[in-house]
């Protein structure tokens, strides 16, 4: 389990061991986090026969069928899209049952801030009216898009992003690196984040920006390469521009420098806006940005 999880799931075992626990638990951490492996552990803990301090055994037959994802206690709705009504629906009527294996029975809904408002309000019934011994586990990335029907009957629980140390601490222990703050801050200090960006997309992460930014300032890159190279992460490059920019305001030596970096962020904010419509060519938002930028 990821060291940031830690204190939420004692707090919850220990929750579920008094009987005491909420019967819809709410997970809101921001993307790179790990809350999804966060409440598929937390499922497995809530579903074992035999729970060790406060963990899954690992060796009943409830963990068994939970490590070949075949527990017939256990729901899952995982989509990269909106979610529906009739996944929603569809998942709502197997809670109906009787419990086949464990005491418990868990949904876990994961993004359960891209559900439709029909899917929303079709969950509302079970929030409201929960059958014994169901727990419903929901993560989000963006709580204030759930309804406020839905924030008020669950219990909400948001995981910070950790510290600068115990990132460092976290990813020499687990992948033998160490990164620079400002890297850590370019992924929002999301662990998984910076970890992905270091060990599978080295060629496009935020080093690898700084050092082709450096190269055009040297005169060894022109703008429409760097937009060639950068244009599918297009809205990275102008958030991790408008980082940079913001640092620079913060240790501006005057107030013109100051001003100066403000107008040139406020118009980087204006072009991210303008990257995500339809038909814009990515190519040359980010070349244009970037003259202006380096100028």
């Amino acid at each position: 389990m990821y060291p940031w999880f830690i204190a939420l799931h004692h707090k919850l075992m220990r929750s579920a061991a008094a009987q005491s626990l909420h019967h819809a638990l709410l997970i809101n951490a921001k993307p790179g986090m790990g809350k999804h492996e966060f409440v598929h552990t937390l499922a497995n803990d809530l579903l074992c026969h035999a729970p060790f301090n406060l963990t899954a055994c690992g060796q009943c037959q409830s963990c068994l069928l939970n490590n070949a994802h075949t527990h017939p206690d256990r729901y899952v709705i995982a989509s990269d899209k909106q979610i529906s009504v009739n996944e929603i629906r569809e998942a709502l009527v197997k809670l109906q049952d009787h419990a086949q294996l464990s005491q418990r029975k868990v949904l876990i809904i994961e993004h359960a801030d891209t559900m439709t408002e029909a899917a929303a309000n079709a969950l509302l019934k079970t929030l409201e009216e929960p059958t014994d011994n169901t727990y419903l586990l929901l993560t989000v990335s963006d709580i204030q898009r759930l309804l406020p029907t839905i924030l008020s009957r669950c219990e909400k629980n948001s995981v910070t992003a950790p510290s600068a140390a115990e990132i460092t601490s976290w990813l020499h222990e687990t992948h033998q690196q160490t990164v620079a703050e400002d890297m850590m801050r370019a992924y929002q200090y999301a662990p998984l984040s910076i970890a992905t960006a270091l060990l599978e997309t080295p060629e496009t992460n935020y080093l690898s920006f700084k050092q082709d930014l450096g190269a055009i300032k040297k005169g060894q890159m022109h703008s429409v390469s760097f937009a060639q190279k950068w244009h599918q992460q297009a809205y990275q490059c102008l958030g991790w521009l408008q980082l940079m920019l913001q640092s620079k305001c913060l240790n501006a030596p005057d107030d013109a420098s100051r001003l100066h970096y403000l107008d040139v962020s406020e118009f980087v904010r204006t072009e991210m806006q303008r990257v995500h419509h339809q038909g814009i060519n990515k190519r040359l938002v980010l070349s244009h940005v970037i003259d202006k930028v380096m100028s």
